[in-house]
């Protein structure tokens, strides 16, 4: 069957991993899939529910998710005293929870909040968005747009047309070009090598 990838909350990722195959396949297949460039910068968890691994291999699991250019969150598990030990998946959401904006942001107004924001509308200019964690809008972004505000650098911003008058992530920031046409495609910015990095999204 293979392991299985699907959105847990916007944006992080379950995997949970295939029972039926040994340790050294589902970590081949799991570098095969999140290999693909619209995994970069994503956050995930990994569900062994049903499969014995050990520290060890957790560790080896851990650091395919960093090769990846992923972020490991924590893991979710059937077993009761793992998940007393282990950061659980409700533990995640209670610390990354999700601001939905079901609206356009005018000029002047401003949204704060810690953990990840999705606007379902648009940014228009001067209007400010700042999150903690990370920033979906599914709408054009033009106004002024900051991720990872507590320092996080692995945030993300990701919009259906991203051309903001700033953009920042963690303590990087960059502008768009002037008189430069809105992209007909969804993109995602993100810090690499201490750059900020934007790339279309695979679909």
């Amino acid at each position: 069957m293979g392991i299985i990838i699907k959105g847990v909350t916007v944006p992080a990722l379950m995997v949970k991993l295939d029972k039926d195959k040994t340790v050294e396949e589902n970590l081949s297949e799991l570098e095969d899939k999140l290999s693909s460039a619209f995994f970069k910068g994503s956050m995930v968890v990994i569900d062994y529910s049903d499969f014995e691994i050990s520290d060890e291999d957790k560790k080896r699991f851990e650091e395919t998710l960093k090769k990846c250019n992923t972020k490991f969150l924590g893991y979710r598990s059937s077993d009761n005293k793992e998940k007393e030990e282990r950061k659980t998946l409700d533990d995640i959401k209670e610390k990354k929870s999700l601001q939905v904006v079901n609206k356009t942001l005018r000029g002047g107004q401003r949204v704060e909040y810690d953990g990840d924001v999705l606007i379902i509308g648009d940014v228009n200019p001067d209007a400010y968005v700042i999150a903690s964690g990370n920033i979906i809008i599914m709408g054009t972004a033009r106004g002024i747009v900051h991720a990872g505000a507590s320092g996080d650098e692995t945030a993300i911003v990701m919009a259906l047309k991203l051309r903001p008058q700033q953009l920042r992530i963690g303590s990087f920031f960059t502008r768009s070009p002037d008189n430069i046409e809105l992209p007909e495609y969804p993109e995602k910015a993100f810090v690499r090598e201490h750059q900020i990095y934007i790339e279309k999204i695979q679909t």
